[in-house]
Parts: structure tokens; sequence; C-alpha cells
């Protein structure tokens, strides 16, 4: 697949498109991605579905340049599906409080309580730049972004005009999906649907310009090019987990890495 037209013509829709999936805090905070290995799970559906979702969203972290767990990992990857996402919901607040970190129940019902086909939380670790845990956690999602974080515990560095010394690092992610709202959607989509929110806390309602992106799976005005992670979509994830989640110009960082990978095809 060659992306088409000039340098300057190309860096424009990747500034553009790298800006529309970002949210626009991440101009005063660090991009939230996984500095740990993953381990996906799969449930609510039959075995040989789960095997197919889970073997998809592995490729997926693998292309990114993300860390795949070893297969006796505890899992932190949580895909699941169901025809009745809003009882799940109330059954894991009552069983499973902790499920969400710290963030107060309202704020989870708030949040997961907005019907989408997918829905995505979740829970964010304040991480030194160095790699240690500050131990604040932050309650995220892909639709509303971060919410206030509870400070304790060790500090960071003071941040420079150049670096974060201060990362959103994805301690887990739970995927929550909608049988019923997503039961005309093929299982290669929608698997690449949930391993691009499942990856980074993408904007969803965000402005990416006019090229193809998995994340208009669900738009009423979605099309062919819709149906499949684009070279857009793994030129993105892949930049992100190349350039360094401290650097304060990140977002600029991964554009400049997408547009040397589109003029070296």
């Amino acid at each position: 697949v060659i992306v088409e037209g000039t340098r300057p013509e190309i860096e424009k829709r990747v500034n553009r498109f790298v800006s529309g999936v970002t949210h626009r805090g991440y101009s005063v905070e660090s991009l939230v991605r996984w500095n740990k290995p993953i381990c996906p799970l799969v449930a609510g559906i039959p075995a040989s579905q789960g095997e197919f979702i889970l073997q998809r969203v592995s490729q997926a972290v693998h292309d990114a340049g993300a860390e795949l767990d070893d297969e006796k990992c505890k899992p932190n990857f949580h895909v699941v599906l169901t025809p009745e996402p809003d009882q799940l919901l109330d059954l894991w607040r009552k069983r499973a409080p902790k499920l969400y970190g710290m963030t107060p129940p309202a704020q989870v019902r708030r949040i997961l309580g907005k019907p989408r086909p997918v829905r995505v939380w979740y829970n964010v670790w304040d991480q030194c730049g160095d790699g240690v845990d500050t131990g604040s956690i932050i309650g995220a999602d892909s639709n509303f972004g971060l919410t206030a974080m509870t400070p304790y515990g060790r500090g960071c560095l003071k941040d420079s005009r150049l670096t974060f010394t201060r990362v959103q690092s994805i301690s887990s992610v739970i995927v929550l999906v909608d049988l019923d709202d997503t039961k005309e959607i093929k299982l290669g989509p929608l698997t690449d649907y949930i391993s691009m929110v499942g990856l980074t806390d993408v904007d969803l309602d965000g402005n990416w310009g006019d090229e193809p992106t998995i994340l208009r799976l669900f738009a009423a005005s979605g099309d062919a090019l819709s149906q499949k992670m684009s070279i857009w979509d793994r030129a993105f994830l892949k930049a992100l987990y190349e350039t360094s989640h401290t650097d304060r110009h990140q977002r600029t960082e991964i554009a400049r890495h997408m547009v040397r990978d589109f003029m070296s095809r």
C-alpha cells in the first residue's frame, strides 16, 4: 500500500491524523501507552472465536512494537463480549470495585454507562520517566480521557521544556463489547478495532481527516476502507511505541516517524 502525495502534502495529512487520534490534553502530559508486558484474555464467546481474537490482538501488539507476556501470565488486557453490557457492569461494580483502580463508582458509571458498541476502560499508572511507579493511579477510558489522579507515594523530578518526568503508563485495560450492537460486524474488523483502542487511549470523537482508519468502524458514514486496521493505524501505533514516552514533543515525533515510513514505501 502506498500513501500518495508530495512530502509536504503527506506531512500535513499525517499531522492532522495524529492530532485527531490523540486527545488535546496530551500537549501538557504524555500520551497513554503500555510500558509493561501485555497479557490478553477473551471471554464471552465460543472458544474458537475467542482464540481468533486472542491471536489477532497478540499480532497487533507485536506489530506495534509493544511487549507480549508469556503464556502463563496474569491477564491485564481483558476483552469481554456480552449481549447485556450494562448488567455486567453492575455486577462488576458490586463484586470487583477495585477493578477500576481508585476511580469513584459514580465516575465509573458516568463513563462506562454511555452506550457504545465497544466501551473501553483503562487503569493508568502515573509512572516516573525512569520507569519507577509513583504509586499514583488514574482512571481513564477512550471516550472521555483521563480523570483526576490521586497522588501518593514516590514523586518524580520536575518536567523540563523537552521531557516529561512523569508518564501515563497503562496497567490494565477492559474492552467491553456489546454483542447486539456489533452483530453485523465481522470478527476480523471488530478485533482490529479492539486492538487499536486497547493499545492507546484514542479520541473516538476526534477529527481524523479523510484518512482510512478502523476507528470509523461504527460511524454512519463507514465504508470498506474502515473495515480493517489501515496503514495509517498501523503506522501510528508503531510510531507511538518507537518514540520516547518522555518526549514532550512525542506527537511531533510520531508524525515524523509516520512520514518517513510512508515515504520509504
